[in-house]
Parts: C-alpha cells; structure tokens; sequence
C-alpha cells in the first residue's frame, strides 16, 4: 500500500505560530517517509523472491531435461550383462559397459541454498575389449590366406619345373637320335640314310649337308662301309624354349664286307638342336676335345 504525504491545509496556515501543531506536523511527515521507504524495500523483496523463483523453475526443468536425456540413454544401451562368478573367472570379457552416477548440481540453486537437486544416473560406455577369440580368429584367416599363396606358389613352381624336364627330356631325345641317325650308315642303303640326316637337319648345317650329300654317298658305297653307333649319355647344357644345347657321348664301331672288324671308338659330341615346327632337329655338330 503507498502512503501520500498529507496536503497542507489552509488551517496550518492559522496554527503556523503554534508549536505543538508545528511537531505533530513533523511526526506525521517522519511516519510517511518511512512508510514510503517500508514500501521500496518491500517491493524490491517480491523482485527478489520473483527473480529466485524464476531461478529455481529454471532448475527444476534442467533437472528434467537431464532425467529425459539419461533415460533415453538407459533405453537406447544395451543391457549390461549381469557379472557372476564364472563371468568373473574366464580369461574373456565380452562387451562390457559400466554405470556411473553423476551428480549435476546448478551453480545458481546453491547461491540459493536449494541443495536438493537429486542426482542424476547417466551409463556412460566404456571401450570394448577386443575378443581373444576374435584375435585368434584373425590369426588363423591370415595364416590360411599365407599358407594357400604358399601352396599356389609351390605349385606353380612344380608346374614350371616339370614343365623344363619335359623340354629338357624333348631336346635330350631329339639329339640322341640325331647323333645315332648321323653316325650310323650302311652302304647297301647309303641314300635312305643320307636322307634321314637331311631330314633331322635344320639351318645352315642341313644346308651344308644337303651341298655334300652325293659325295658322302659315293664314299659309303665304294668303301662299302657299315657303321653302328650307340649313345651313352647325354645332358642338356642350356636351354631356351625352342632351342638347346646337349653334350652327347657316343661309342661308333665301323665293320666291312669282309668282315673286318674295329675296336668302337668313343665320341664327344656338342650338339645344337632347334623346335622346327612340331620337330625337333640338328642345327649344328661340333667334336669336343
């Protein structure tokens, strides 16, 4: 309620020389300027206590905002798996989360001494563990992975290597019977086996031979010579894929119509021999030392 200062009035004007008026005048103006300053404290009290209501509503819903957000998060977690002794006693962890209480407490309500706000229970996840199992799960992919690429290379190397003996074994035969085609002749059929040469020939030495062929005939059948040569060992010492070079050794032993025998003499051979077509022929003949 506001207090007004009482109005002057005409009569003061009568009692202006009188004392007593003069101090109950006073009294009168002292209790209105305390009732005016009784009002401004009282309203700047309901400004206060408005202003901590204001601050405590403003609690109350952070309170409830936070309880909204951690139950959403206490529904949206998966359940902690209930801790037991066997639990406790294996050597795995599976995923574990752990519950902690946080405690939220507004600065403003404890100005204010409102020091009820009640804690609030918030899950907070930890990292899981990774799995032992998991681990050597991996470990044992990993090793089958390598050990599968092992084994492909392993036999892909198998493959490449009998693949090169069976060319090797190719070129060892073709230059086995090149050498026994050539160094065995009878007089009787002298051309036939002079041809067999020239067939199992390739390159300049089937050219050169081809250029001699008459006269090696006439010899043979005037000499009337009868030779038979055997291969005893042979070895490849280089190889591509259509060519190679073979050591031959070769034991030959010369007989005539008379019935003259030889002693077999021994050969050391170097021979060339090349893929022409689906055969494989002599390129070249030289006598090792």
């Amino acid at each position: 309620m506001a207090f007004r200062k009482r109005p002057s009035s005409v009569l003061d004007g009568d009692r202006v020389d009188d004392p007593t008026a003069d101090a109950d005048l006073a009294a009168i103006d002292d209790v209105l300027a305390r009732a005016e300053e009784a009002e401004a404290e009282a309203a700047e009290a309901e400004a206060v206590a408005s202003a901590a209501r204001a601050r405590a509503r403003a609690l109350r819903l952070r309170r409830e905002a936070q309880a909204a957000v951690a139950e959403k998060a206490r529904v949206e977690a998966p359940e902690a798996t209930p801790v037991t002794t066997e639990s406790v006693d294996s050597a795995t962890v599976d995923d574990a989360e752990t519950v902690e209480t946080v405690e939220t407490v507004d600065d403003n309500a404890g100005e204010q001494g409102q020091s009820d706000a009640a804690p609030v229970r918030r899950r907070i996840p930890r990292p899981r563990r990774v799995r032992w199992r998991a681990l050597g799960v991996g470990f044992a992919a990993v090793a089958t992975i390598a050990l599968l690429a092992l084994s492909a290379l392993m036999v892909v190397h198998h493959r490449q290597a009998q693949a090169e003996q069976q060319r090797a074994a190719e070129f060892a035969a073709a230059a086995r019977q090149g050498v026994v085609t050539l160094m065995s002749l009878n007089f009787s059929t002298a051309k036939d086996d002079v041809q067999r040469i020239i067939d199992n020939a390739a390159g300049q030495f089937k050219e050169d031979f081809e250029a001699s062929a008459q006269d090696f005939t006439t010899v043979a059948e005037r000499s009337k010579v009868i030779t038979e040569a055997n291969v005893n060992a042979t070895a490849v010492q280089s190889m591509t894929d259509d060519s190679a070079v073979v050591l031959v050794a070769a034991t030959s032993r010369i007989t005539n119509e008379t019935g003259a025998k030889q002693d077999p003499r021994t050969w050391r051979l170097i021979v060339d021999v090349v893929r022409d077509g689906d055969r494989i022929k002599m390129s070249k003949v030289e006598f090792a030392p």
